[in-house]
């Protein structure tokens, strides 16, 4: 019986989710930065990662990320290991390819650019800010905290608590929590 509706009810929940996710797509934000190349250090990397959005929809997935020299690839999976969503990003070009399942679409160069202002490091964002954009970066003892500003206005706001990630995007009305759960 519990199979039976999580065959039914994720299907309609997946399907509720790209609804609002094209509700989200209209109110999207001008950019602060401009795309960039997969840090050296992230080269040959992965990560495997817990997403839980707060917004328009509250939502929990897995987020598979690999890195090489001009591409990440994520894939977004279910807690069962369904997939989702595929995408790939050149960073060269930034052209995106996506696949997707359980007719999920999500807007992959809006995770493209939120992993960025989120894991990229900070002289590389500070080299690509766009004008009256500026990013600040506040470190103590306990955590860390990044703070995006667009005309000396609070955007964007991003700690991090060890293996926990916290943004907070006030623009666009969400919060996204990212829990690294292995690295590879």
């Amino acid at each position: 019986m519990l199979r039976l509706f999580r065959r039914t009810l994720l299907p309609l929940c997946v399907l509720f989710i790209a609804g609002c996710q094209q509700m989200a797509a209209n109110h999207v934000a001008t950019p602060m930065f401009n795309f960039m190349p997969v840090p050296t250090e992230l080269n040959e990397q992965g990560w495997l990662e817990r997403f839980q959005f707060a917004g328009i929809v509250d939502e929990s997935m897995l987020v598979s990320t690999e890195f090489t020299t001009s591409s990440i690839k994520v894939v977004a999976l279910t807690f069962e290991g369904v997939p989702l969503t595929q995408l790939q990003f050149d960073t060269n070009t930034h052209e995106l390819s996506t696949s997707t399942t359980l007719a999920v679409e999500l807007d992959g160069k809006k995770i493209i650019y939120d992993m960025q202002s989120a894991f990229w490091p900070l002289v590389m964002l500070e080299q690509n800010m766009l004008d009256n954009n500026q990013v600040i970066e506040l470190d103590n003892t306990v955590m860390r905290t990044r703070q995006f500003y667009r005309n000396d206005t609070l955007v964007r706001e991003i700690t991090y608590n060890g293996a926990i990630t916290l943004m907070t995007e006030y623009e666009q009305d969400y919060r996204l929590k990212i829990e690294r759960l292995e690295e590879y």
